[in-house]
């Protein structure tokens, strides 16, 4: 290393590729698996970053509208220009449910909501667990790359007969550049892990949020076209819970 603390590999122009390039069969392996964790990590990364300021944008749009509709149906038509949009979602699936009829009291209309968030929130982490394991498999691998050459320093060492920089200096360097490749793979992927978990946990906060509101103007027939059976079906229900 030069006075200005900057390694002599990376001045000396293809030295650190020609080090990948002459590494063993083994940390070469590992080098790109390691790669491939990376590259598929940050590709998730990005697309969940995009599909999350997407749904952002979407979500304030589908709002404004449910804000003004009177018209489950028609709400449900709005919803189909906003696919990303947990809330439409959720609005115009059970609007087709209540025309099929499958919902026909209060309770089942509980249900149904949970059920669905769930399987909507159960998309939103598809894929998390690849980071997870990038996170948790990659120090490992950059570790296995690191005393596989090591030990190869000590074989060199051993059948030479010498422990000059010489005989040691490529097992080493191997062994280094599969813990910097491990780490380089392992951060980004625990940092995006744990960053877009916080942003699930807060859209699934606003998702049942609105689920309450949502319930609460079904059972009040806020909109024209609902059943009333529901309305009925709460009112019979709460007067036998108060019998009880």
């Amino acid at each position: 290393m030069d006075p200005l603390g900057i390694p002599v590999f990376l001045q000396l122009g293809e030295s650190f590729s020609d080090l990948v390039f002459n590494a063993g069969v083994l940390a070469k392996s590992i080098l790109i698996i390691l790669l491939v964790l990376s590259v598929v990590s940050w590709t998730i990364m990005v697309e969940k970053a995009r599909y999350f300021k997407r749904q952002s944008r979407q979500s304030k749009k589908f709002l404004e509208l449910y804000g003004r509709e009177r018209s489950l149906s028609e709400l449900a038509r709005s919803s189909r220009a906003l696919p990303d949009c947990p809330e439409a979602q959720l609005a115009a699936s059970i609007h087709h449910d209540i025309e099929k009829g499958e919902i026909g009291n209060y309770s089942f209309l509980d249900k149904i909501l949970e059920s669905k968030i769930i399987g909507i929130i159960s998309d939103w982490e598809s894929y998390l667990i690849f980071l997870a394991t990038t996170a948790s498999v990659s120090p490992f691998l950059g570790l296995l790359g690191t005393v596989w050459g090591i030990m190869s320093s000590f074989l060199s060492m051993g059948v030479r007969g010498s422990a000059n920089l010489y005989v040691v200096g490529p097992g080493i360097a191997e062994a280094l550049i599969t813990t910097i490749f491990g780490l380089g793979a392992a951060i980004p992927a625990v940092v995006g892990y744990n960053y877009i978990l916080r942003v699930i946990r807060r859209r699934e906060d606003k998702l049942e949020s609105f689920a309450v509101r949502f319930r609460s103007h079904l059972l009040e027939q806020r909109f024209s076209d609902v059943p009333p059976g529901l309305a009925k079906q709460r009112h019979s229900e709460d007067l036998v819970s108060r019998t009880v």
